[in-house]
This record gives structure tokens, C-alpha cells and sequence, in this order.
């Protein structure tokens, strides 16, 4: 089974450390899996960095060419909405917010056919 890890980047820079250093936490994902295309919501904390107004995001799924990027919808310091690209790789994945070159925990997520 391969899995790829999903990168939801709401800042500038980022990070593979998943320690809760002040930085953006995930509570859970809704839903835990969907098709290409489905919108998926991210609850947590921090997730826009508190400045929500200056925040840029970004979904990359995989961890080694080729990567998949997938918008972030909409953000707020709670709750943030992407978008399932098409060209996911479809099976298990992990989701990890990265604001500011700080990473949240990791969240299973699979990506539907």
C-alpha cells in the first residue's frame, strides 16, 4: 500500500516537524475520504497563523515527483475547506497543515476512485 502525504501550507515556508510548538493544530477532517473534486473540511487551530488576512494556502499531495496541488477553498483560524485535485492519487494519504515553517499533527485521509 503506498501512501502520500497532503500538505496543506497556510503561510510562508514549511516544515516536517509535527510537534505542537504553538503552531497549527488539526482536530479532525470531514470527510475522512472523498472523490476528486469533493470539497473537505479541516477543523483545528491556528490553522491560518491568526492572520487569516495574509494567509496563502496550498494542498500538495505526495511526498516525491509528481506531486498533486489542490486549492485551499477557504480558511479560518478553525476551520479551512479544500478541494480533492483529479489527478490524486487515489488510497490512503495523510493531511498536515503548515503555517508559518510550523507543521500541525498528521490526519489519515484516503482519496476515493
Amino acid at each position: 500500500m503506498i501512501r502520500a502525504l497532503a500538505i496543506v501550507s497556510l503561510g510562508v515556508g514549511a516544515s516536517a516537524s509535527c510537534a505542537d510548538d504553538g503552531g497549527p493544530r488539526l482536530d479532525r477532517v470531514d470527510p475522512t475520504a472523498a472523490r476528486a473534486g469533493a470539497t473537505v473540511t479541516l477543523y483545528g487551530r491556528r490553522l491560518c497563523g491568526g492572520d487569516c488576512a495574509t494567509a496563502a494556502g496550498k494542498v500538495q499531495l505526495g511526498l516525491s515527483l509528481p506531486t498533486v496541488l489542490a486549492p485551499v477553498v477557504s480558511y479560518a483560524d478553525e476551520v479551512a475547506q479544500i478541494s480533492v485535485p483529479v489527478a490524486a492519487p487515489i488510497g490512503p494519504t495523510e493531511i498536515v497543515v503548515i503555517v508559518n515553517e510550523r507543521s500541525s499533527n498528521a490526519l489519515d485521509f484516503e482519496v476515493l476512485p
